[in-house]
């Protein structure tokens, strides 16, 4: 019976494993702009699985992104977002060739504009972000260029912890593919218009957050074997840091006795009366 209950709790822990890596790569990073301001600077790492046809032959292609960013807001309703990540371009077999690319530095950085809140409950916002996509195999191959990302969405925020986000993104990529004696061509992809959603959950001190993504464009397969197709899936999770607001809290009176400095330069003023 031991034996039975072990092998019982095992396929239960299988198969609960198996369900969180489904569910984990279903997201693309996003930093909670609500929840930021000049005392924060946010840290996040996402990870995004994406596809799509390129070239006029339409021909299928997965990236595979790890990306770790710094995000902040220097000004209400505007963030900003910079970092570094790792992107594995691979594309499928056409006239028996098929390219498989290492993971590549590439560079990203964003814009994101908010409107104010509309009764504590909905916003539009708007921005755009950049990738650097560098990948090359092991024969010298290489596929690189811009991937820009910019959109228009609706957040709802339901619950004090929870945002909603439903919009269009569209994706453009001007790309070059090189051969090892240098010579080389434009690629691009087709489909430049996807319909998205995201939802972030946020900590009940919100500073720290993680968001579920993924979106579809008109040309999106069921068929995923090998990876989303004309579609993404991704995760992200991060935290904010308020160095600047504790600093500031030290100095502040206290909030039992908010007369407190003002009593103090009082008897401050009266002392030197008196002597």
């Amino acid at each position: 019976m031991m034996g039975t209950a072990m092998g019982t709790n095992f396929g239960m822990t299988a198969r609960l494993v198996a369900c969180v890596l489904a569910v984990a790569p279903i997201a693309r990073a996003e930093f909670p702009l609500e929840s930021m301001g000049p005392t924060n600077l946010g840290i996040q790492y996402g990870l995004t699985f994406r596809g799509q046809d390129i070239t006029t032959q339409n021909v299928a292609s997965h990236e595979t992104i790890h990306a770790f960013s710094l995000g902040y807001s220097p000004l209400p309703y505007l963030g900003l977002e910079a970092g570094l990540g790792l992107d594995r371009f691979d594309v499928d077999k056409y006239n028996s060739t098929r390219f498989r690319g290492e993971f590549g530095i590439s560079p990203l950085f964003g814009l994101t504009l908010a409107t104010p809140t509309l009764l504590d409950l909905a916003r539009l916002d708007a921005g755009a972000r950049f990738l650097y996509l560098n990948s090359e195999d092991d024969n010298g191959y290489s596929y690189s260029g811009f991937i820009t990302s910019p959109w228009i969405s609706l957040v709802v925020t339901p619950l004090a912890y929870l945002n909603a986000q439903l919009g269009a993104r569209g994706h453009f990529i001007g790309g070059t593919m090189r051969a090892p004696d240098g010579r080389d061509r434009p690629f691009g992809n087709g489909e430049t218009v996807r319909g998205f959603f995201s939802i972030t959950l946020k900590s009940p001190s919100e500073s720290a957050f993680l968001t579920f993504d993924a979106d579809f464009s008109p040309s999106a397969e069921a068929d995923w074997n090998k990876g989303p197709n004309e579609a993404s899936i991704g995760i992200s999770c991060g935290t904010l840091l308020g160095w600047k607001a504790k600093a500031a809290e030290g100095k502040s009176p206290s909030p039992y006795f908010p007369a407190y400095e003002d009593m103090k330069k009082k008897q401050d003023k009266m002392a030197e009366e008196v002597e």
